[in-house]
C-alpha cells in the first residue's frame, strides 16, 4: 500500500478505523467490540493463507490474483463470474440494449448498502466508471471501457451507457467493482490509489498489516448468523509450509502445490486434518519469444512448436498435473491441431537465455526439463529465475530471449491484451495489422458462430508467426481444514476477476 504525506488514507465507514503498520507490530482496534478479532479462533474467523500480500486494496488498480481474492469479499461488481465460470448479474438487476445497440440501460438492485450505511444508487456506478475512464487516474481497467462514450444517471436505480461500439463480451468488461461516490469525490490521483473504501460486499476491511496480514469483518453479522464473523488473510510466502500450517491448525484454507496433492494420500496426519479440492484457472502457462531478437527466427520458433505442441514433451512433463492446450490461441479447445513444420537442424549451437518466475516451482521444473530436451536440437538454454516483480520488470523492458509465464484470462475468446500490436501485455512485440483487424472484428461480432470463425482465422495468423506458444492448463489445489463446513458446490473454474471463494456467503460456520 502507498502513503500520502506519510499517512494511510481511510475514508469513514461503519467498520472500525484502525492504525496500520508497514511492519509486524501489533495492531490496535479503535472499536472495543472488534478488539478480539485479530486473535479470534475457531468458527468465528476463517483463516486463509495467501502466497503474497495484495498489490493493491483499491479495486480500480487490483489486477493480481491475491488482490482480487480479498476485494471480492469487500466489493460487489455489476456482473461477475460464479464458481462454474458462468457470467451472473451482480449489482445489476436487469439490462437492455437500445438505439440499434448504441445504448445499454442498466437497472440496479435496490436495498444494497455500502459498509458506511449508504444505499447503492446509479450515481455510485456512474462515478466509478468515470473514475476508471479518467486518464488522470491511470486505471488498468480503462482499456476495457473504451467502448463507452458517455455515462449518465437516469434515476436513482437506472443509468445509461452511450456506446462508441458494442463489444461482444461487454458484460465481461463490466465486471467492475463499484465504489461509493461520496468517498471518492474530489480525491486526487495520488491519494485515490492508496484509499481503502467502503464496499457493498459481505465484509469490510478492518485491519491491514503489510506485508503479513489483512483482516476483514462481517458487515451485517445479525443478518448473516451462519457466516464467519471475520476473515483473516495471512501470507504464507514459503509454499512448502502450507500443508504444515493446515495440519497445525494455523490456517483453514490455502492453495497447495501440485506435489502436495501427490503426497497427500501418503501422509495420514494430512488426511485427518484437511481435504484437497481441485479446480482450474481460465488461462494457461505459455512460452513467449522476444521477436526483437534476431536469433529467434521463425525456423527456431518452429522447432519449439514441433517439440511442445506436436510432440509428447508436454504430456511427459505434466504426468497428470494438468492439461495441454491443443488449440494454442483463442478457442482453447481441440478443433485445430495442425501438424509438424518441416525444419532444418541448426548448424551452429544457439544459446538463449530463458526467464522464469522463481516462486513457481512447476514452471521452474518445466524450464529445467526443457533445457535437457533441447540439447539434441543444438539449442542451449541458460535459465534465469527471478522473483516475480523483478521477472515482470525484465519482461516489460524486453530484457530476455524467451520466458515462461502464466496468464489468467477473462472468460472470453478475446485476447487483444497479448496479441494486439500496441497492447501493454504484448511481451513478444508481435506486430500484425491483419491480426489487429481480426481481433477488432471478433470483438464486435455478436453472432457466436461467426465470431468463432473470425478467431479461427486469427489462429492461422498466430500459427504462421508463433510469437508465443501456450503450453498447458495446470490443475490447482485448495487445502481446506476438516473443521470448515464446505458448501455443496465449490468453484471449479477461476477467471481473471474471480477466485476460489467467490461465493463467500456459501462458506458458513
Amino acid at each position: 500500500m502507498k502513503k500520502n504525506n506519510g499517512k494511510y488514507i481511510y475514508p469513514g465507514f461503519l467498520c472500525a478505523m484502525l492504525f496500520i503498520s508497514m511492519y509486524s507490530r501489533p495492531l490496535y482496534s479503535l472499536h472495543p467490540a472488534l478488539s478480539t478479532l485479530s486473535t479470534a479462533e475457531g468458527k468465528e474467523t476463517l483463516r486463509i493463507g495467501i502466497a503474497n500480500f495484495p498489490a493493491s486494496l483499491n479495486p480500480l488498480y487490483a489486477v493480481d490474483e491475491t488482490s482480487q481474492a480479498v476485494l471480492n469479499k469487500v466489493f460487489d461488481a455489476l456482473f461477475y463470474f460464479d464458481g462454474a465460470g458462468s457470467l451472473q448479474n451482480g449489482l445489476v438487476l436487469d439490462y437492455r440494449r437500445g438505439n440499434k445497440n448504441k445504448e445499454i440501460i442498466l437497472t440496479l438492485k435496490k436495498n444494497i448498502f455500502f459498509s458506511n450505511g449508504r444505499e447503492l444508487d446509479a450515481g455510485d456506478v456512474t462515478a466509478t466508471l468515470e473514475r476508471i475512464r479518467d486518464p488522470n487516474f491511470n486505471s488498468p481497467y480503462s482499456s476495457k471501457l473504451g467502448f463507452i462514450n458517455r455515462v449518465e444517471k437516469v434515476d436513482k436505480y437506472t443509468l445509461k451507457l452511450t456506446l462508441n461500439y458494442l463489444p461482444a463480451p461487454w458484460k465481461c468488461y463490466l465486471c467492475i467493482k463499484v465504489l461509493e461516490d461520496g468517498e471518492i469525490a474530489g480525491t486526487d490521483p495520488a491519494a485515490f490509489r492508496s484509499m481503502i473504501m467502503s464496499g457493498t460486499g459481505a465484509y469490510c476491511i478492518q485491519q491491514v498489516s503489510e506485508p503479513a496480514k489483512i483482516i476483514l469483518s462481517l458487515k451485517d453479522a445479525d443478518k448473516n448468523p451462519t457466516m464467519h464473523r471475520s476473515i483473516q488473510y495471512s501470507v504464507v510466502s514459503y509454499t512448502q509450509l502450507a500443508p504444515l500450517k493446515l495440519s497445525n491448525d494455523e490456517i483453514d484454507i490455502c492453495e497447495l502445490q501440485p506435489d502436495h496433492s501427490e503426497t497427500y494420500g501418503k501422509i495420514k496426519e494430512w488426511r485427518q486434518k484437511f481435504i484437497i479440492l481441485e479446480y482450474k484457472k481460465f488461462g494457461y502457462t505459455y512460452l513467449v519469444f522476444n521477436l526483437r531478437n534476431v536469433k529467434l527466427a521463425r525456423e527456431v520458433r518452429r522447432i519449439f512448436y514441433n517439440l511442445l505442441v506436436q510432440g509428447d514433451f508436454v504430456d511427459r512433463f505434466l504426468n497428470g498435473k494438468g492439461e495441454r492446450v491443443f488449440t494454442p490461441f483463442l478457442l482453447l479447445n481441440g478443433k485445430t491441431k495442425g501438424g509438424k513444420f518441416p525444419v532444418q537442424p541448426l548448424e551452429k549451437p544457439l544459446q538463449l537465455k530463458i526467464l522464469g518466475n522463481s516462486e513457481s516451482k512447476i514452471r521452474k521444473e518445466f524450464i529445467l526439463f526443457l533445457q535437457g530436451e533441447l540439447k539434441p536440437y543444438n539449442i542451449q538454454l541458460t535459465p534465469i529465475f527471478l522473483e516475480y516483480h523483478t521477472f515482470l520488470e525484465y519482461i516489460k523492458k524486453s530484457a530476455y530471449d524467451m520466458a515462461v509465464s502464466g496468464y489468467i484470462l477473462d472468460i472470453d475468446y478475446d485476447l487483444k491484451d497479448i496479441f494486439y500490436s500496441d497492447s501493454y501485455f504484448n511481451y513478444a512485440h508481435y506486430r500484425s495489422p491483419e491480426m489487429d483487424r481480426l481481433l477488432d472484428q471478433g470483438l464486435l461480432e455478436l453472432d457466436p458462430v461467426k465470431r468463432e470463425a473470425v478467431y479461427l482465422k486469427a489462429h492461422g495468423l498466430w500459427l504462421e508467426e508463433l510469437p508465443l506458444i501456450p503450453l498447458f492448463n495446470l490443475y490447482y489445489y485448495m487445502g481446506v481444514s476438516r473443521k470448515i463446513k464446505i458448501p455443496g458446490t465449490v468453484s471449479t473454474l477461476v477467471g481473471s476477476e474471480s477466485d476460489f471463494l467467490i461465493d463467500i456467503r456459501q462458506w458458513t460456520r
